[in-house]
């Protein structure tokens, strides 16, 4: 079991019953003393403090306890099969009924003294290979530095990214054309008012990459203690060419490495980059612990056994996908993604006629909407930003020529339809 979780602490308790609770009263069961209980109306069932908010959440059953369920079933979301471990046998009258949910991926660091370390006995040559290219890259193009909020942060400055992180992943998911639950006003209100605080007591961090003073890339991290826990990460998309993500996952097990944590834990969701990183995958479970001496209490077991099963087969067809597309429609946003088709950079004639051309300020970029172009072409020839100059032809509509210390090219920007 994880010592010290964050998602069954008070701070996250409270702050959850704040959020999503009508509820405010916690029902404590003496045979599950970990975990605390917010009663649903209506009905004999109780969900755990904290619901589908936690990323991972473990508990015993205490020997020689009574199970005064009295009818009534426990509802106990995201159980982390890796750090549950197995659970006693149960005492009649209660039973349980187990079903898997989502996947989770994890990074298990004990015997690794560096990320160099870490990297050469999980990753192929190859990944490998193309990660510290991309890293270099960055560093090469732009004026990149990390940090690592943990235990000191202004509120000025934990503000700044917490808006700038809203804003990054709304462009993401504007791009992909989804919705995004922790966009929702509910969470994201949530997870601003429980962070900051935490940060300060060194139970959650905000990792940033920064290219000079702006933010470029943003994750937020909550701790156990011998567990990373991967909250929320975003990068801008602008800098995709150069495989922000992977970068930001170096760094950030580098700093976990060197603080001696024993696991890097990416969370719920199957995605490529996970698999790739991680050393161990696992379950997370709903757990439905009932009173099987009550006909009320097992027929509700089974009928919400049944509902989350069948969720899950759908979610196994990728029907959640669809559904996350179909509610950014409905949400009547403007849909069209500019630029979003591949540009291709043509090499310059030696007959270019430089009077038809205005150099263009780089402040202009995003509002053109020109920066992905540039960076694109920044990683593709190993340029730096600094060197950079853009020229706008006067004859030609949407037709650039972009000029490094080494290289120079020009493109066309396809006209919206």
């Amino acid at each position: 079991m994880l010592k010290h979780n964050p998602f069954v602490s008070s701070s996250f308790s409270a702050t959850w019953r704040r959020h999503f609770s009508k509820e405010k009263k916690e029902v404590v069961f003496p045979s599950i003393p970990s975990l605390s209980f917010i009663k649903y109306p209506k009905l004999p069932l109780y969900r755990n403090v904290g619901g589908k908010n936690t990323k991972g959440i473990s508990y015993s059953i205490a020997k020689g306890q009574k199970h005064p369920l009295n009818g009534s079933v426990l509802l106990c979301y995201d159980i982390h099969s890796y750090f549950q471990g197995p659970l006693p046998i149960l005492e009649k009258p209660l039973k349980l009924k187990r079903i898997e949910q989502y996947p989770g991926f994890l990074c298990s660091l004990e015997g690794y003294n560096s990320v160099h370390d870490y990297m050469q006995k999980t990753l192929s040559k190859k990944s490998k290979y193309r990660f510290n290219l991309y890293q270099r890259k960055l560093e090469h193009s732009f004026e990149i530095r990390y940090t690592m909020y943990y235990g000191d942060i202004t509120k000025a400055n934990y503000d700044f990214l917490f808006d700038t992180f809203y804003l990054l992943l709304r462009k993401r998911f504007d791009a992909k054309k989804e919705t995004n639950n922790n966009l929702h006003p509910d969470e994201w209100n949530f997870y601003h008012e429980l962070t900051y605080p935490m940060i300060l007591e060194k139970r959650a961090a905000f990792f940033v990459t920064y290219d000079q003073d702006k933010p470029i890339a943003i994750s937020l991290l909550f701790f156990s203690d011998s567990v990373a826990i991967d909250i929320m990460r975003v990068f801008d998309i602008d800098y995709a060419s150069f495989r922000l993500g992977m970068t930001s996952i170096i760094k950030q097990l580098e700093w976990c490495i060197a603080q001696q944590f024993k696991f890097f834990d990416f969370s719920k969701g199957d995605y490529e980059y996970k698999n790739r990183w991680a050393t161990k995958s696992y379950t997370f479970e709903y757990h439905l612990l009932y009173d099987s001496s009550s006909l009320k209490a097992s027929l509700l077991a089974k009928g919400i056994s049944f509902y989350f099963t069948a969720k899950q087969y759908l979610r196994d067809l990728e029907l959640h996908t669809h559904f996350h597309q179909l509610t950014h429609r409905l949400k009547k946003r403007d849909l069209r993604t500019k630029n979003q088709r591949k540009i291709q950079f043509e090499a310059v004639p030696s007959t270019i006629d430089w009077d038809n051309y205005t150099e263009m300020p780089f402040a202009s970029l995003e509002a053109i909407n020109l920066k992905k172009t540039v960076f694109d072409f920044l990683c593709q020839k190993s340029e730096k930003l600094s060197d950079l100059q853009l020229f706008r032809s006067r004859t030609e509509a949407n037709s650039f020529v972009i000029k490094g210390k080494k290289n120079t090219a020009r493109f066309i920007i396809p006209q919206d339809k």
